[in-house]
């Protein structure tokens, strides 16, 4: 049975750390405002990690996100993954890719969960990621995106993101809102 969800941004900013180094050095303004977080645009990132209470081995995350200025991703969701990390991109190179970064060393552009979807400017899209006991899945407006057995392969993220572990939200050249973000422990 699963826990009940726990909102990340009920507490404000508190358990979260605003990324400073390496591409986030020039990071936007990163604020919260009645349960909306705004993620300012960066040269060329901004984003911040959660160093609250972590989920177990299994989980999901659900919230929702908007691009309000550039188009390039504006959510990119680093995560646990058995014992390293990865990170969800959404919106990226140029504005259409979704998938993975990284698994066997290849990007979201380039493995088994690459999709490509327009995203209009400013619309709200419901999103929701769960790493179950054989699977990755993503689904964006309860629309299954990425469904990857996640045994079969190894997980990684790009140095720069190593600062957004273990969970954390970013984006490239890009500014977004995210609200309504919660995480459900799926574990016993």
């Amino acid at each position: 049975m699963a826990n009940d969800p726990i909102d990340l941004l009920a507490p404000g900013l508190r358990g979260w750390t605003i990324a400073d180094r390496f591409d986030f050095a020039e990071r936007g303004e990163i604020s919260l405002d009645s349960g909306t977080l705004s993620i300012g645009k960066g040269r060329p990132a901004s984003g911040l990690s959660y160093r609250g209470p972590q989920p177990g081995d299994f989980y999901r995350i659900a919230w929702e996100a908007r691009r309000t200025v550039g188009s390039d991703f504006f959510c990119g969701l680093t995560f646990p993954i058995r014992g390293s990390h990865a990170t969800l991109i959404v919106g990226g190179w140029g504005g259409g890719v979704i998938g993975i970064s990284n698994i066997d060393n290849m990007s979201a552009v380039e493995n088994p969960t690459t999709e490509y979807r327009e995203f209009e400017l400013n619309r709200w899209y419901r999103f929701e990621m769960e790493v179950n006991k054989t699977a990755v899945l993503f689904a964006i407006d309860g629309e299954r995106v990425i469904d990857l057995d996640h045994d079969e392969h190894k997980y990684s993220v790009w140095w720069e993101q190593e600062q957004m572990a273990p969970i954390g939200l970013a984006t490239w050249d890009t500014a977004s809102e995210i609200r309504k973000l919660t995480l459900t422990n799926l574990d016993g």
